[in-house]
C-alpha cells in the first residue's frame, strides 16, 4: 500500500490525458499502482494513505489540486487527470445532483448522474455510487488524499428544502405580496409550510414524521418527473406567500429582508431580497438558501442557540456521505461568513461553531479527517481569525492568488509562515489559482509567465499547504475565448472547456514537480527557516537537513535588484540544484568569513542550492 509520500505520476498535459482511451488509461494506471492494487480496488476498499494518522497534522503541508468534474467530464476523467501530477491531495468540487445546474446549488443528496462514465459502466460499475467508490479507491491507491465540498446551503426550492421545511429560514409576505409580515418569526413558518403541503398534496398527517427516504419516495419517486414536481410544489408555497431566505456573503450581512416582487411573462412571481446589515460588501446569492443552524431573532442568529434538529440533520448527512466514500477531508464552502455567529456584533468566543461540531463527529471514526475552509485572511468580517479557530479548521484557502507577485505577496507569505502557522496553528494555503476564480477580471494576475512560475514555485517548496485548480499548468497567458476560463463550468456550458496550450508554463511546472517529487520528504518533515532578506521583494528560506547541510530557496520579485545576501555563514560548498534562470552567469559568492550571496538572479527567477 502506498502512503502519502510515494505518489507516482505521468507527465502529460491535461488535455492529452483526458483524451486517452479507457484501455490506454487503464494500462498507464496499472503501471503506476500495479495489477494487484488495481484488482483489489475493483472489489474492496483501498485504505486512505493517512489511515494510520491519529491527528490532522498531515494536512499542514498537503499540496491540493482542485478538480471541477465538468472539466474532466466524467468520474473516470478525474482519475485520468489525477495520474498527471505528484501533488498528493485532490479536492473534488461538488458531486451532488444540482438544482439550477450550478455545482454549488444542491438539489438532493444523490450523486450527479451527469458525470457517469460509459466505459466504467461497461467495465462493471453501473451507478454513480459504484463509479465514485471505485474512483476514490484508485486515488487512494495512487497515494492521494481525497476531499469533497460540503455545502451549508441548497437550492432554495430543492428536494432537501421541500422534504425538510423546518431546517431552513423563511419569511411570509402580506396577502398583497408588497411587504414582509414582520409579526411572524421564522421558527414557526417551517411548521406552517409542512401543514400547507400536507393539505395541498393530500399527504398523511404524519408525513413529516416519516424518514427522509420514505418522504422522498412519496414526493419524488421518479427522477424523470422530479423537476416538474418541485416546480409544482414551489408554486404552492409561493402562492401562499412563503419565501426562503437567500444566502448572503460578506458578513455582517443581516437582516435579509423582502425588497420587492418580480414577475415572469407567464405570471409566475418570486421575491427579491435586500440586506439591511452593516457590511458594504454584503451581497445576496438568490439561488441558494442556508440551513437554519441557529435560532433567530429579528433576522439575526442568536448566540448559543443552535437548532439541534437542523444541526443533527446536516451533521449526520455529511457524516454518512464521508463514511460512504471514505473521503479524507472536506472543503467547507463559504466558511468565512456563513452558518456562524459572525453575523453578530458581539460573538461568544466559547461557543463551538457548526463546522467544529461536524469535524468532531467525523473524528469519532476517523481522527485523521481534516477540514479545509474556503475563507480568507482579510478583516472584512467580525473576528475572522477567531472564527476560524472556533470552527477548528486545519487549513484555510487564503488570498495569495489575488495578490500580485511583489512585496505584498512576500509580506503575506512571511506572515503566513510566522503569525498564522506558528501562533494560531491554522495553516493557510499558498493558493496559486482556483477554478471558480478563473475569470477575465483576474487575467492581470496571470499575464506574466515568470509570475505564474514564481507562484507555483512558492506553493510547492514552502512547507505550507497549497492549492491549484485544474488547468493552471498550461493556462494561456491571455485567454481569448470564454470556454478557456474554468469559472463558467461551475454551470453547464454548451461548449467544451478548452485547455490552454502554454508549453513554456507546462515545462516549468513539470520541472518543479519533478524536483518536488524528489525532495518532498524534506519539505514535509523539516522545519523551515525564513531568512530576513535585504530586500522586501525577495523571499528566502531554507531547510536544515543534517550535519549543517541546508537546502536553500530564493525567489526574486524585484526588477531593480539582482543580488541577494543572506546571513548564512561558513558555507564550504554551494551546489546549484535547480533554477529557471535565463542566464548562465548566475553565481554564488561565499567564503568562510562572509555571508552567502547570490549574484545575477533577476526578477522572476528562483534558485535552489544545497549548502554545506
Amino acid at each position: 500500500m502506498k502512503d502519502i509520500d510515494s505518489v507516482k505520476y505521468i507527465k502529460q498535459t491535461p488535455d492529452e490525458c483526458l483524451k486517452l482511451s479507457f484501455r490506454h488509461s487503464m494500462e498507464l494506471l496499472q503501471n503506476l499502482i500495479g495489477k494487484e492494487q488495481l484488482e483489489t480496488a475493483k472489489k474492496f476498499k483501498i485504505p486512505s494513505p493517512v489511515k494510520n494518522k491519529t491527528n490532522t497534522d498531515w494536512a499542514q503541508t498537503i499540496k491540493i489540486i482542485g478538480i471541477n468534474p465538468r472539466i474532466t467530464k466524467t468520474y473516470w476523467g478525474i482519475v485520468k487527470y489525477a495520474m498527471t501530477f505528484p501533488e498528493n491531495g485532490i479536492h473534488l468540487m461538488p458531486l451532488f445532483e444540482t438544482g439550477d445546474g450550478s455545482l454549488y446549488v444542491q438539489n438532493s443528496w444523490d450523486l450527479n448522474d451527469e458525470f457517469l462514465d460509459k466505459d466504467l459502466s461497461d467495465y462493471g460499475f453501473i451507478t454513480a455510487k459504484e463509479q465514485l467508490k471505485f474512483v476514490v479507491n484508485i486515488l487512494h491507491a495512487l497515494g492521494k488524499v481525497v476531499g469533497f465540498d460540503a455545502l451549508p446551503h441548497v437550492d432554495n426550492f430543492s428536494q432537501i428544502v421541500i422534504l425538510n421545511p423546518t431546517c431552513f429560514e423563511w419569511i411570509k409576505l402580506t396577502p398583497d405580496k408588497k411587504s414582509q409580515d414582520y409579526t411572524l418569526e421564522t421558527e414557526a413558518l417551517g411548521r406552517e409550510i409542512e401543514k400547507l403541503l400536507i393539505n395541498k398534496l393530500n399527504l398523511s398527517p404524519d408525513f413529516f414524521a416519516l424518514s427522509e427516504e420514505k418522504r422522498k419516495n412519496i414526493l419524488f419517486p421518479d427522477k424523470n418527473t422530479s423537476f416538474q414536481k418541485r416546480m409544482q410544489i414551489r408554486k404552492i408555497i409561493r402562492d401562499a406567500g412563503y419565501e426562503p431566505i437567500p444566502v448572503v456573503e460578506h458578513s455582517p450581512s443581516r437582516p435579509v429582508v423582502f425588497d420587492r416582487e418580480e414577475y415572469a411573462e407567464n405570471g409566475e412571481s418570486w421575491a427579491v431580497f435586500k440586506v439591511e446589515g452593516k457590511s458594504e460588501f454584503a451581497k445576496i446569492i438568490g439561488s441558494n438558501t442556508p440551513y437554519k443552524f441557529y435560532k433567530s431573532k429579528d433576522g439575526y442568529p442568536v448566540k448559543n442557540t443552535f437548532d439541534k434538529k437542523v444541526l443533527d440533520y446536516f451533521t449526520e448527512r455529511i457524516f454518512d456521505f464521508q463514511k460512504e466514500y471514505d473521503f479524507d477531508f472536506l472543503r467547507a464552502d463559504m466558511a468565512h461568513n456563513q452558518t456562524s455567529q459572525s453575523h453578530n456584533e458581539e460573538k461568544d468566543m466559547k461557543c463551538p461553531e457548526m463546522w467544529a461540531i461536524l469535524k468532531d463527529r467525523i473524528h469519532t471514526i476517523k481522527p485523521y479527517f481534516a477540514t479545509f475552509a474556503e475563507a480568507f485572511w482579510g478583516n472584512y468580517y467580525i473576528s475572522g481569525m477567531q472564527d476560524m479557530l472556533n470552527k477548528k479548521f486545519d487549513i484555510v484557502l487564503g488570498e495569495n492568488n489575488f495578490l500580485y507577485m511583489n512585496e505584498d505577496f512576500v509580506a503575506s507569505t512571511e506572515k503566513f509562515l510566522t503569525d498564522y502557522r506558528e501562533k494560531y496553528r491554522i495553516f493557510p494555503c499558498m493558493t496559486v489559482f482556483t477554478n471558480d476564480g478563473d475569470l477575465p477580471v483576474h487575467d492581470n494576475l496571470y499575464k506574466s509567465e515568470e509570475a505564474n512560475e514564481c507562484r507555483y514555485f512558492a506553493s510547492m517548496f514552502l512547507n505550507l499547504p497549497s492549492y491549484t485548480g485544474i488547468g493552471f499548468e498550461a493556462r494561456a497567458l491571455e485567454p481569448d475565448k470564454n470556454c478557456m476560463y474554468s469559472n463558467p463550468y461551475v454551470k453547464k456550458q454548451e461548449k467544451e472547456f478548452l485547455f490552454g496550450q502554454n508549453k513554456d508554463l507546462f515545462a516549468a511546472v513539470s520541472d518543479m514537480r519533478e524536483l518536488y517529487f524528489n525532495i518532498k520528504e524534506i519539505i514535509e518533515a523539516k522545519k523551515l527557516i525564513l531568512i530576513p532578506a535585504n530586500d522586501k521583494k525577495f523571499l528566502c528560506w531554507y531547510y536544515e537537513i543534517e550535519n549543517s547541510q541546508k537546502l536553500l530557496f530564493v525567489l526574486n520579485l524585484n526588477a531593480k535588484k539582482n543580488c541577494i545576501e543572506t546571513d548564512i555563514k561558513d558555507v564550504q560548498t554551494a551546489e546549484l540544484i535547480y533554477t529557471n534562470s535565463r542566464y548562465s552567469e548566475i553565481q554564488a559568492d561565499f567564503s568562510q568569513t562572509s555571508d552567502f550571496k547570490i549574484n545575477n538572479i533577476y526578477i522572476g527567477e528562483y534558485v535552489v542550492y544545497n549548502l554545506i
